[in-house]
């Protein structure tokens, strides 16, 4: 038996618990053309036909196509990106289970990419997880993560803002629980009788986008479900916490312009033009009072294990537009991370094609020709290129860890940079700026799904500016002894990752969690990771999660919420 048939026929051995392919396929199944089909791991095709309709194909003896259908083609490289996000956090457990079949004695190195399918599989992106054995240059197992797309229609736009705004303009509190007890035919009927309701108040919302992905099709028949059980997770929240006797009276949805009625909630900081973040304004009256509640709107797929922390921010580190590089306050350091950046660059493109490229000396190339060229060339091995393995073993990846270096340096230990960081992140400062009593801020996160045929509404998620307020008052708050912890090689998981330049490394990424507190008694705030989103000629991106250690933001919030329980909320 093949390597790859027998880890095909193990699949839901090794995939198990919060990362078993079912359970994934199901909770990112939902959204306009994001319909995916029940995940069958037993679904194996024959050895050698790439082309059939397997959910699991076996293109050739060293390598499994996990294939799931999904409605709409064009969504296929979504997909593939959903299962870099959620499996590359669990690649050491994978590995593990993958080792007793691939390789017992565990000195081969393990890499990840996204980049074509192609073996006759698909023309489409797919996340790779791929296996390299210790002195050698070929892969020799891989398991790649695509997609079969079952209709080629069009991209339909994400509604969850404006059905969020339209509940919250009607003041609709959804019986969802009522609506699941109904037969699926009537149950079906009440949801789209309720979005059929949004949609004709949508005009309303002032400045709204979204409304064709209200619905699954141009013909709107069929409700995005998902999509409304999470506009409900939000609005549900929003409209018992206005309150009895409050009266909306007008929402806007702010992702095209501020306009002119609450353009001046629009603050500038510093570097950041829209420093507020909020996605819906909503004006209404409370007590005898005009007020403006702006929200900050995230989302994330339920899942019987729990849903994923979302991103909080994402912007570039280094460059014209670098977030970090602005903050970098010793001279000279910038300048070393691009001379880094050059050389790593410069090394690997000469591993791949030597001394010259299309006519020219690598050497003499400046960044940008150098990027480009990569981006040309180095595809399919672009994760071993990041992390210096593979035929890249003698040419680590000194850009990523200048950029570790620097980051350490200049920001652990930081209080300023903590301030302005978490500030740019949670707006705990927002009221300074905007110097204005009635308006009121909220990051906010619906959680909801179309699960097996009912609703699923959870809880929602609020960060609540003023609790956000105190939290960090009192965290910033003892000067002699609190300390400002840059950690690198912390995931988002909370577990440690080596860095993309370290021996070990699972993932072309950096590391971070910032703390906060006395020594012995950290605080645990936000983890971030640094990463290429694919080509290398863009900057590298950070993002920002939430931090889920025990010691950490979530329970502070909960108990500092608590004691301002008796306040009142306008």
């Amino acid at each position: 038996m093949s390597t790859a048939s027998e880890v095909a026929k193990d699949l839901d051995k090794i995939f198990t618990g919060t990362y078993k392919l079912s359970t994934f396929y199901s909770s990112a199944s939902g959204a306009a053309g994001r319909e995916i089909e029940p995940f069958n791991s037993s679904d194996i095709g024959a050895l050698g036909k790439p082309t059939d309709n397997a959910m699991v194909r076996l293109p050739n003896q060293s390598t499994i196509a996990i294939m799931p259908r999904i409605k709409n083609v064009g969504e296929r490289e979504w997909l593939a990106l959903k299962a870099q996000d959620k499996y590359e956090d669990y690649l050491d457990d994978i590995k593990e289970k993958l080792c007793s079949k691939v390789d017992p004695n565990l000195d081969g190195t393990w890499s990840t990419d996204v980049r074509n399918i192609g073996m006759g599989v698909s023309n489409s992106q797919g996340f790779f997880i791929e296996y390299t054995p210790k002195g050698k240059k070929r892969v020799s197992f891989k398991i790649v993560f695509g997609a079969k797309g079952l209709t080629s229609g069009g991209k339909l736009p994400d509604p969850h803002e404006l059905m969020t705004a339209c509940l919250i303009l009607k003041q609709q509190i959804v019986p969802y629980h009522q609506i699941n007890s109904q037969p699926m035919d009537k149950k079906l009927e009440t949801i789209k009788g309720i979005v059929d309701g949004l949609y004709g108040v949508a005009g309303d919302v002032v400045g709204g986008s979204g409304l064709p992905g209200f619905y699954t099709e141009k013909e709107r028949i069929n409700p995005d479900c998902v999509n409304f059980a999470k506009a409900v997770s939000v609005s549900n929240t929003i409209v018992t916490r206005l309150g009895k006797g409050a009266k909306v009276i007008k929402v806007w949805q702010t992702g095209k312009q501020w306009e002119s009625e609450i353009s001046k909630f629009d603050v500038t900081r510093q570097d950041l033009k829209h420093y507020n973040s909020s996605d819906i304004v909503v004006k209404f009256e409370a007590s005898g009072s005009e007020h403006f509640w702006g929200i900050s709107l995230k989302k994330a797929t339920w899942s019987a294990s729990g849903a994923d922390e979302p991103t909080l921010l994402n912007k570039p580190l280094f460059g014209s537009k670098g977030f970090l590089e602005r903050r970098v306050k010793t001279p000279g350091k910038v300048a070393k991370i691009e001379a880094a950046k050059k050389k790593f660059f410069c090394g690997a493109l000469k591993i791949k094609v030597g001394e010259t490229y299309k006519g020219k000396k690598v050497g003499s190339m400046n960044i940008s020709e150098l990027t480009k060229a990569v981006d040309a060339t180095i595809i399919s091995d672009r994760s071993d290129m990041l992390m210096g393995q593979g035929e890249f073993k003698r040419n680590p990846n000194c850009y990523f860890k200048a950029m570790n270096d620097v980051i350490i340096s200049e920001f652990d230990n930081n209080r300023q940079f903590f301030e302005d960081f978490l500030d740019t992140v949670f707006k705990f400062k927002l009221q300074t700026y905007l110097k204005d009593a009635v308006f009121h801020f909220s990051l906010i996160t619906g959680v909801g799904d179309w699960h097996k045929g009912n609703l699923v509404v959870k809880p929602t998620t609020e960060i609540w500016h003023k609790t956000t307020t105190e939290v960090f008052k009192n965290l910033f708050g003892d000067e002699d002894n609190t300390k400002f912890r840059l950690v690198p090689n912390i995931s988002k998981t909370n577990k440690y990752k080596p860095q993309a330049y370290e021996k070990g490394a699972g993932a072309a990424k950096l590391f971070f969690m910032m703390k906060i507190g006395p020594n012995g008694a950290e605080h645990s705030i936000v983890n971030l990771e640094v990463r290429y989103k694919g080509p290398v000629s863009p900057e590298p991106q950070f993002q920002v999660f939430l931090a889920v250690g025990k010691n950490g933001f979530k329970s502070v919030y909960k108990k500092t919420a608590a004691k301002l329980s008796n306040q009142s909320r306008w």
